[in-house]
C-alpha cells in the first residue's frame, strides 16, 4: 500500500511526490493578472535538481481538484511528459513523498551527497 509523508526535509534524486499547483488563464495582454481557473495535484519522479533552484520532473498522473471556472475543461499534465517546476513553487503546494521500500537506502543516499558537496 503507498504510503506517503510530508516532504519537509526536501527531495532527492529518484523520489515520488505530489504536490497542489493553481491552473491559471493563459493572459496575452501586458499588466494583467492571469485568473485562476481551478487546481490540480500532480503526481511526478524527481528528474533531477539543477543548482539554480529548478526541479526536472516525470509527470505520473494529474488530477483536477478544484474547477473554478465553469463552461471549459482543465487541462491535465499528461502522463510521461518531462516538466520543470521551481522549487519553491512545488513546496508551495504542499508536497508529498512516496516511502521507499527501503527508507534505509535513501538516507544513505542522502548522506552521501551531503558528504559530495551535492
Amino acid at each position: 500500500m503507498e504510503q506517503w509523508i510530508y516532504a519537509s526535509e526536501g527531495f532527492i534524486q529518484a523520489d515520488v511526490i505530489r504536490w497542489t499547483e493553481g491552473i491559471y488563464a493563459n493572459h496575452r495582454r501586458k499588466n494583467a493578472k492571469s485568473p485562476r481557473l481551478g487546481e490540480r495535484q500532480v503526481t511526478a519522479e524527481v528528474l533531477e535538481e539543477t543548482n539554480d533552484g529548478w526541479l526536472k520532473l516525470l509527470v505520473l498522473g494529474s488530477i483536477i481538484t478544484k474547477d473554478d471556472y465553469a463552461g471549459s475543461r482543465l487541462p491535465l499534465l499528461k502522463p510521461r511528459e518531462q516538466i520543470k517546476r521551481a522549487r519553491k513553487t512545488v513546496e508551495r503546494g504542499k508536497p508529498e513523498r512516496l516511502l521507499w521500500s527501503d527508507e534505509t537506502a535513501r538516507a544513505a543516499i542522502c548522506e552521501r551527497s551531503k558528504f559530495l558537496g551535492a
